[in-house]
């Protein structure tokens, strides 16, 4: 498998097809998006572009589950931590 950055349009993916026509999500990408054995994939093809949009797993938490309290975790202003120094008029 073979991957590579493309901007902000996220991750390229090389895939290799068998002889039968069948193609093998890489493991790595599969834990990633919590596919398993049976799971139906569902895929459009738009043009010659075939995307691929696995349903979100109920295995996979978003960054927020089990904390129900923010208070005091996230600054208020983080555009000096984030983009250096900023003029203030």
């Amino acid at each position: 498998m073979g991957t590579s950055s493309d901007d902000d349009r996220g991750e390229r993916v090389t895939l290799t097809v068998d002889d039968r026509g069948r193609v093998t999500l890489p493991k790595e990408i599969r834990e990633r998006l919590g596919i398993e054995s049976n799971d139906e994939v569902p895929a459009t093809l738009v043009g010659s572009v075939l995307e691929v949009n696995p349903k979100p797993s109920a295995k996979l938490e978003p960054a927020t589950a089990g904390r129900e309290d923010w208070t005091g975790s996230t600054p208020t202003d983080a555009g000096e931590s984030l983009f250096g120094p900023m003029d203030r008029e």
